[in-house]
């Protein structure tokens, strides 16, 4: 609901701005290059920005996905409803995606984080419901490696072959899918 709110404010705003209303201060004009910057900075907030922060959760610990020595691949976040399950979902994560890196072609590490984890040149997010009786949402941030290396191959790795993108792999699971990229996240 927040989400659906705040697109619909983003969207009022922009059309306000784009049609240059005189509703509020006729003297202050918005110019094409103002509408760039601030379209600009927005895309720049959302690539640095938490995931599970932006959709206003409360975030009580996250693992951060990256191949050895290269590139994120993806973050992975829980809320404060979670904390029963970190010591469960933890036990022996690290051999798992050993196992999952090794039949893919990848070495992956995991960083265990007590709060919040951001990726650098976030591209997409698939924000999957909640699990075991819980109905927070998890939210996954992906990078271009992310979605490239590790998702579509891990799917592979577990049977789903038949996959062609991204957003497919994320809906398939439930999920919602957001670009933040057009030009780089995989739809």
């Amino acid at each position: 609901m927040k989400t659906k709110l705040k697109t619909l404010l983003t969207l009022i705003t922009l059309g306000l701005t784009l049609f240059q209303c005189d509703l509020f201060d006729p003297k202050s004009k918005v110019t094409g290059d103002d509408l760039v910057s601030m379209l600009a900075l927005q895309q720049i907030n959302a690539n640095s920005m938490s995931e599970a922060q932006r959709l206003g959760l409360n975030v009580a610990y996250s693992h951060r996905f990256s191949i050895k020595n290269g590139p994120h691949l993806f973050c992975r976040e829980y809320s404060t409803a979670y904390l029963e399950k970190q010591a469960e979902w933890e036990k022996d994560m690290e051999q798992t995606y050993a196992t999952i890196g090794n039949a893919i072609g990848i070495e992956i590490v995991v960083e265990r984080m007590s709060g919040p984890c951001a990726v650098t040149n976030k591209v997409a997010a698939c924000h999957y419901d909640g699990v075991d009786g819980i109905n927070d949402l998890i939210p996954y941030a992906y990078t271009t490696e992310g979605e490239h290396k590790y998702l579509i191959p891990a799917n592979a790795y577990y049977g789903v072959t038949d996959l062609k993108s991204a957003k497919e792999a994320c809906e398939r699971f439930k999920g919602t899918y957001v670009c933040y990229d057009p030009s780089k996240c995989w739809q």
